[in-house]
């Protein structure tokens, strides 16, 4: 009987049980978000006191999607290989190689 590439984790998110069924090789990508949305959670429950949940996790969701778009934004390696393309275009130009 072959492996199962699917496997089902239970998680919590603030205080709310999750149960999901994910692949298996990205079970530790899971359980590290679900840790980074508790810690962000945490983060501004305790530093912005009595607000509702919903807003705590708007936040949060705001939080993450901002770090996530300067994470792209900084990792963007389109610039670069434009840049190569046309220096190589350049080179062969001077080579005489187009």
């Amino acid at each position: 009987m072959a492996v199962s590439d699917k496997i089902t984790i239970n998680l919590f998110i603030g205080s709310q049980p999750q149960q999901l069924t994910i692949p298996r090789e990205k079970e530790g990508y899971f359980r590290r978000a679900a840790e980074l949305i508790n810690d962000r959670f945490n983060k501004y429950r305790q530093g912005f006191q009595n607000q509702s949940t919903d807003r705590y996790n708007a936040v949060v969701m705001l939080d993450i999607a901002v770090r996530y778009l300067q994470q792209q934004e900084e990792h963007d390696t389109k610039p670069f290989a434009e840049s190569i393309a046309q220096l190589t275009n350049e080179i062969e130009e001077v080579l005489g190689e187009k």
